[in-house]
């Protein structure tokens, strides 16, 4: 992995540096915005690492410039504020800089950052006509809601920022909370009735599946019912800290499949014929359209700026092996969700390996309640 560093004139990325000669790792440090241009047109850089601010201007504008011209790079911010909406940045480190958890954090990444900008799965995306919108304002309410004294005013104010959502959220909050009174019109109010995680997935499948592309036998409905079923299970599974994004990642699992069935009409009318319903269909992906799913939908969330960790999840949750070599985590969560969403058994060494023998019958019953 080659490595650009963008400083400033104050050296706000000389530790990380310094930590980078120590690590042996293969990089470029420059400062200022002509030297970055000129060394990202001239090298092929697999991530960049950018200071909060670069000639006067915030970082981001560098980062957007990045991420515009060089849309494989991993982007990476260091920054006052990492409270700021993301989008932009997939990873925002505040000061004082901690140079080996950042190394660290590249070191993990890097494999599926490799696995997801071969050229085919690049090419395959710039191939689409139309294809998905980030959600925008599921991001901004992501970053808002880390910061712990964030209230319902402040989340309200997001939501208002598009009417259609709004009236969503009212109309949910409504449904569910019915009372002989007047109908619920304070979106604070209604925010607070049907709590944060519900929220967000009102938020996130909103905008996420007002995408409706119209692929022959597939239903965006039944999908958008899997993977809100799947998020809800994948975010009981994990730490209170990770619940966000691994309720993000149980949205965005399959995302990949709106994109690799607008491909080639005639290899989506194949897969439709021989595929397995609720069955593992990798192998055929791969002979029909070369790739699959898992890696398209990870270089989409990759161009949305999403993190590598929510990434992850989406990359492997069809390779339980490749899941072992770490703590349970989203990952883990996301692919044990889905496999029991679709009423399948998990492979014999997750189970082992994560000592789930004696809870996995509990948790086929929970994904039952969901179906």
């Amino acid at each position: 992995m080659k490595i650009l560093l963008i400083d400033n004139l104050e050296n706000q990325l000389l530790d990380l540096k310094q930590e980078m000669h120590r690590s042996r790792a293969k990089f470029a440090h420059v400062i200022g915005l002509h030297s970055a241009v000129s060394a990202l047109s001239q090298h092929a850089f697999n991530i960049v690492v950018c200071a909060a601010e670069i000639d006067g201007s915030d970082g981001r504008a560098m980062l957007e410039m990045v991420a515009k011209k060089f849309p494989k790079v991993v982007r990476i911010l260091i920054d006052n504020d990492e409270s700021k909406p993301q989008g932009i940045a997939h990873y925002c480190f505040a000061q004082p800089i901690e140079s080996k958890t950042i190394i660290n954090t590249i070191s993990q990444l890097a494999g599926n950052n490799q696995a997801i900008t071969k050229d085919i799965i690049v090419k395959t995306i710039a191939s689409i006509k139309t294809l998905p919108s980030p959600p925008k304002v599921y991001m901004q309410l992501n970053a808002v809601l880390k910061n712990n004294s964030t209230d319902s005013h402040a989340i309200a104010k997001i939501i208002q920022q598009d009417p259609a959502l709004t009236a969503k959220v009212l109309q949910f909050s409504n449904n569910t909370f019915a009372t002989s009174g007047k109908p619920m019109m304070n979106i604070s109010d209604a925010i607070t009735k049907i709590g944060i995680d519900t929220l967000c997935c009102i938020v996130m499948t909103a905008e996420l599946f007002s995408y409706n592309p119209k692929i022959k036998n597939f239903s965006i409905l039944d999908e958008q019912l899997h993977c809100l079923a799947t998020a809800k299970l994948t975010a009981s599974l994990v730490k209170p800290e990770l619940k966000q994004d691994a309720m993000i990642a149980g949205l965005l699992h399959d995302i990949g499949k709106v994109i690799l069935f607008e491909v080639n009409e005639k290899s989506t009318d194949l897969f439709f014929k021989h595929r397995v319903n609720d069955g593992n269909n990798m192998a055929l992906e791969h002979k029909l359209f070369a790739i699959d799913h898992c890696h398209v939908g990870g270089y989409l969330l990759h161009t949305w700026g999403f993190s590598y960790q929510v990434i992850e999840a989406v990359i492997l949750h069809h390779t339980p092996n490749k899941l072992l070599q770490k703590s349970f985590g989203i990952a883990q969560a996301v692919y044990l969700a889905n496999i029991l969403i679709h009423k399948q058994e998990p492979a014999t060494e997750f189970i082992e390996h994560y000592k789930l023998a004696g809870v996995i019958d509990a948790l086929s019953r929970r994904a039952e309640k969901l179906i």
